[in-house]
């Protein structure tokens, strides 16, 4: 009964038609056929003066393994002090700010500028930081819409034991800039991070609107 069964509900595959058959031999051939030059994905000339792209193709690549490699570090730095990576970036954020403004702490706003995230996400991470001992918050003098957030004891003693060995890998990240190349990088880095927010959008309606192959 059950072999009877099986062979009744099994179905011939579908009939290749005419025009679909035509279609996977086209794809066939043009896959077939070699690339006459790799595909150039920028239109600026000045990114591409080496007429084909392959140098701005490679820049990409490099930023791409950066940014891998720096998150590993980061999620490393964050379990050193025992919290998550964006909470560790908060925190030597709040603790520059604080430095620089003579201990005055930093606003919300301060920081979700720095890091380049958005400030409903610095009070939901800053509210667990105030939660867990790392942080406190008291309101902002200059401003009663926001409060400031300064590290507790806590915190600075897990950052300061910590340092040497931010200190170590850092030292081994960047260790091939000399002070020159340095200084171009953080320019250039700052104004791509300016142009990238834009980027993104345009990337979403551009894939929102098109025809998928």
């Amino acid at each position: 009964m059950g072999i009877g069964l099986s062979k009744r509900l099994r179905r011939p595959g579908r009939p290749v038609s005419e025009p679909d058959a035509a279609r996977q031999e086209s794809v066939r051939q043009e896959s077939a056929r070699p690339l006459e030059r790799a595909p150039i994905t920028t239109a600026r000339p000045e990114l591409m003066n080496d007429g084909t792209g392959e140098r701005f193709r490679q820049l990409v690549n490099d930023l791409f393994t950066i940014a891998v490699r720096m998150d590993a570090v980061r999620r490393r730095f964050s379990e050193l002090i025992g919290v998550t990576p964006p909470q560790y970036s908060i925190l030597i954020t709040v603790a520059q700010l604080e430095a620089a403004g003579a201990g005055e702490g930093a606003t919300v706003r301060a920081v979700a500028e720095h890091t380049h995230v958005s400030g409903a996400f610095v009070t939901a991470e800053t509210g667990k930081l105030v939660r867990a001992g790392l942080l406190a918050k008291r309101p902002n003098p200059a401003d009663g819409r926001s409060v400031l957030v300064s590290l507790t004891p806590m915190a600075r003693n897990a950052l300061e034991g910590a340092l040497p060995h931010i200190r170590a890998v850092n030292d081994v990240f960047f260790g091939r800039l000399d002070a020159e190349e340095f200084e171009f990088l953080s320019v250039a880095a700052s104004r791509i991070v300016d142009a990238s927010a834009s980027a993104v959008l345009l990337a979403h309606a551009l894939s929102a609107g098109a025809t998928k192959p």
